[in-house]
């Protein structure tokens, strides 16, 4: 009885220490488990573009949460990514990683310089469009559309401009600084038209410049260059004139089009265009190849005062070319355009332009749009409002009449006669004629040239504007 009862024992105690056993094997996994899960700062972060930061006296990380990134609360991913044990203590010049999605970024606006005609700001929501002027500020997020005849220039806070010519529209993507590295970034999504840059070269390595259509993305690095849309070849030109920049395929979905920066058509290699070089590119295709841009055509007579009712000018022509560019600034960099013509032949008119000095631009397109280089020259526009007038008198003779401007101040007014076009050799050539009105006779039978020369002082110099030289036949 005694051994059955110590058996039992045994067998209680045994099963006793099994149950010990299997629990302590039961705590040792838990403790396994629970060391081989790592402390929640020191998770694994998924790859991202970093940007370096060096540590200060005083920083922490709640401290650069709270100054550089986008939420106080990112202390914590500043902790995963960097395996800091204490947010708080953080060694001088250590080298920490920033997450560069998360900085914290400050919007800047753009200021509107020059405005020529109908220019809108385009409403959201259903809301009417508002016109923009010269002064007007425009952030990330406005869209300007021009109007026929009309163009709007814009100054960014870096000193680069962007011009809209006529019938043109684009959406400012993105125009903002990073508060830590002072980069800047600025993407505009052109929606139609055509859009002209003169970026300032990059003073910083993370700075960015995007142009954005349907068809491309083109990112400069300080540059000048146009970007053309062609819709009704669903195809966008790049011409760059200084520089470089890199052109992408933006895809089939119209890069435009969307609120986020474009991803380059997968396996498309980048096309880099250089200064004196242009590329077309078709919506869905790679960056089409670089071609070299046609040489600018000659203005003949580009000095010739422009009097007539009718600014005109003829153009020499350019091989290759399929097509001629003419346009009119006020300013030699043209940001404050007043005309812009494309013309199949060599003469291009313009018409209500002002008295003045202006800059004509012209440069050839070849058969594929894209535009050539441009060569700019100057010309003086003053129109004739003489009116001049001639009328047979008795005695074989003519009265030649004029209109004399009573608001000219100091104007004077001179008379020339010649048997010749150029008005060489002239018959008569008289200074300050007044009354707008004179009379010759007893002319010889034979052909005549006449003209009336107004002088007037502009800026302290004397201008010369003949008016159109006429011609009569005298017959007997």
């Amino acid at each position: 009885m005694n051994g059955i009862n110590k058996n039992r024992r045994g067998r209680v105690a045994h099963q006793r220490l099994r149950s010990r056993l299997d629990a302590a094997m039961a705590v040792a996994g838990v403790m396994v488990t629970v060391c081989s899960i790592q402390p929640a700062y020191a998770k694994r972060v998924p790859q991202q573009d970093m940007t370096p930061y060096v540590v200060r006296a005083d920083d922490s990380l709640y401290t650069l949460a709270d100054r550089y990134m986008q939420s106080p609360a990112d202390w914590r991913l500043l902790r995963a990514i960097n395996h800091v044990a204490n947010p708080r203590r953080l060694q001088v010049n250590a080298h920490l990683s920033m997450p560069t999605s998360r900085l914290r970024q400050t919007l800047l606006t753009a200021r509107v310089v020059a405005v020529r005609g109908s220019v809108d700001k385009l409403g959201t929501a259903g809301a009417p469009p508002m016109p923009v002027s010269a002064g007007t500020l425009l952030m990330e997020g406005d869209e300007i559309s021009t109007g026929r005849d009309a163009f709007v220039s814009m100054l960014l806070p870096d000193g680069s401009h962007v011009v809209l010519p006529s019938s043109s529209q684009i959406r400012i993507g993105r125009l903002r600084t990073t508060l830590l590295t002072g980069a800047v970034d600025r993407q505009f999504d052109l929606k139609q038209g055509e859009v002209a840059t003169d970026v300032t070269p990059f003073k910083n390595p993370r700075d960015s410049f995007r142009v954005i259509t349907p068809s491309v993305v083109a990112g400069v690095r300080g540059t000048r260059f146009r970007v053309n849309y062609l819709a009704t070849q669903d195809a966008t030109t790049v011409e760059v004139l200084a520089g470089k920049i890199g052109v992408d395929g933006a895809g089939p979905d119209g890069a435009a089009n969307r609120t986020s920066a474009p991803q380059p058509i997968q396996g498309g290699a980048q096309t880099l265009v250089l200064a004196g070089y242009g590329n077309l590119t078709r919506t869905g295709d790679a960056a089409g190849a670089s071609v070299r841009l046609l040489d600018p055509p000659e203005i003949a007579d580009p000095g010739k005062l422009q009097n007539a009712p009718q600014v005109a000018f003829d153009l020499t022509p350019v091989d290759g070319a399929g097509a001629y560019r003419t346009e009119i600034a006020t300013d030699a960099d043209f940001l404050d355009l007043l005309r812009d013509q494309r013309t199949t032949g060599l003469h291009a008119a313009f018409d209500n332009i002002p008295d003045g000095n202006y800059f004509v631009r012209v440069s050839a397109t070849d058969t594929h749009g894209i535009d050539g280089l441009p060569q700019v020259f100057t010309f003086s526009r003053h129109l004739d409002t003489t009116n001049a007038a001639a009328t047979p008198i008795e005695g074989n003779g003519y009265a030649f009449r004029w209109h004399v401007d009573g608001e000219a101040n100091g104007a004077r007014y001179r008379f020339i006669l010649s048997s010749h076009a150029d008005l060489s050799a002239p018959l008569i050539d008289l200074l300050d004629v007044s009354g707008g009105e004179m009379s010759v006779a007893h002319l010889s039978p034979g052909k005549y040239y006449w003209t009336i020369v107004v002088d007037t002082f502009e800026n302290g110099r004397l201008l010369s504007i003949p008016s159109e030289i006429r011609s009569f036949t005298q017959t007997r």
